[in-house]
């Protein structure tokens, strides 16, 4: 009896183990043949707005803001903006201003076709990873519009701000 405790002690220990295991991971790298070339065919463009009334452009519309990306083959590029938060008018005295936001589904981008529809929607002040074309068309459109609101002591005149779009290939 002495002896089967013993053992059933013995196996219920703790032993020392030894063991060997791995893991693999792979290794991917998409290597880009050319530079990025980012042109604006476009300005964001709210027209005439009225005092005190929301003005809104869609990223859809014709007066969004649009621009042409051209690069390697089908790369993927991180998509960001520097949005302002206010126009400023160029014509009245310093501090004449109107705000201007951006909403989560205000830009678009989408690859080799330059219409809006059917593109992928994004918010601009998060950014978006997009796709350059396939061959033979390497571009890549992407369209911003946003609200403005002139209070109802803005001063009459042409209001301006810069909206920036940056892209580096991931």
């Amino acid at each position: 009896m002495r002896k089967i405790l013993l053992l059933v002690v013995w196996l219920g220990l703790p032993g020392r183990l030894t063991a060997q295991s791995g893991a693999t991971v792979s290794a991917d790298a998409v290597v880009v043949t050319v530079g990025m070339t980012i042109a604006t065919l476009q300005d964001l463009n709210f027209g005439t707005v009225i005092k005190g009334v929301p003005a809104t452009v869609l990223p859809t519309a014709a007066n969004a803001g649009e621009w042409q990306v051209s690069g390697s083959a089908n790369a993927f590029v991180i998509i960001s903006f520097t949005l302002p938060t206010q126009l400023t008018n160029i014509q009245a005295l310093p501090g004449s201003t109107m705000p201007i936001s951006f909403s989560a589904v205000s830009a678009i981008w989408r690859r080799s076709t330059n219409n809006p529809v059917g593109g992928n929607v994004f918010n601009p002040a998060v950014g978006a990873v997009g796709r350059l074309g396939p061959p033979p068309n390497f571009n890549m459109y992407v369209w911003v519009g946003g609200t403005v609101n002139a209070p109802l002591a803005a001063k009459p005149g042409i209001y301006q701000g810069n909206v920036i779009v940056s892209l580096i290939y991931q």
